[in-house]
């Protein structure tokens, strides 16, 4: 019995499809929050959430307004830390689930094409 040593374009395609569903999939699922809002006069530069590369939490980051002594005005970054009880929290990143959700499919196409060589 010998191994394949490649797999067709159909098996890399669709591992790839399922790979980004399961990718996406994971990091939504685990990345969902309440979503505080905040209100303020400032601008959002960088909403509360998940990192999707690496599933670390990071808090809100605010671009205010803020008018100089001269008349002039300048933006100030103003950073508002997460939650504490979602800070504690990781999302599962997508590079991980892609990596798992494409495994699986190399995996059971290549078991499933050995039972079929197996058959008669």
């Amino acid at each position: 019995m010998s191994l394949r040593g490649r797999f067709s374009i159909q098996q890399l395609v669709l591992a790839c499809l399922v790979g980004l569903v399961v990718g996406f999939g994971a990091f939504l699922l685990t990345a969902m929050d309440s979503q505080d809002q905040v209100l303020s006069m400032c601008y959002p530069g960088l909403m509360a959430g998940f990192d999707p590369w690496t599933g670390m939490p990071h808090g809100t980051t605010l671009h205010c307004p803020q008018l100089n002594i001269d008349g002039t005005q300048s933006s100030v970054a103003q950073y508002i830390p997460m939650p504490p009880d979602l800070a504690t929290r990781r999302a599962i990143p997508v590079p991980l689930g892609f990596a798992v959700g494409t495994g699986f499919v190399l995996i059971v196409s290549t078991v499933s094409g050995a039972w079929q060589r197996r058959s008669p």
